[in-house]
């Protein structure tokens, strides 16, 4: 590894943490109460389904089943490692048994 090399890499290293450090500490004045509050905690959520409506709409049989897996072992179980792990599995499962 050249000087220059390893320079960079501490430089970002840097600046990862620096990202980091900074994030934990504006999250730390954000709202817990209110509105603003409530839409922060819903956030995941909607970032989650901004990341697998376009799967699911170009998808075919086993992603629309996985989908509806999902949305019902969420519906019952309200656990996210649940859902996630059900809809994962039930798309493998079709894959693999459907070829697709």
């Amino acid at each position: 590894m050249t000087a220059d090399s390893a320079i960079a890499l501490v430089a970002l290293a840097l600046a990862a943490f620096a990202l980091r450090g900074g994030g934990m500490m504006l999250g730390s004045l954000m709202p817990s109460t209110g509105k603003a509050g409530q839409f922060l905690r819903e956030l995941p959520g909607t970032i989650m389904m901004s990341l697998a409506a376009p799967i699911v709409a170009s998808g075919g049989p086993p992603e629309w089943i996985g989908a509806a897996v999902c949305g019902t072992v969420a519906w019952f179980t309200r656990s996210l490692l649940g859902t996630m792990a059900a809809g994962l599995a039930t798309v493998w499962l079709l894959r693999q048994t459907l070829g697709s």
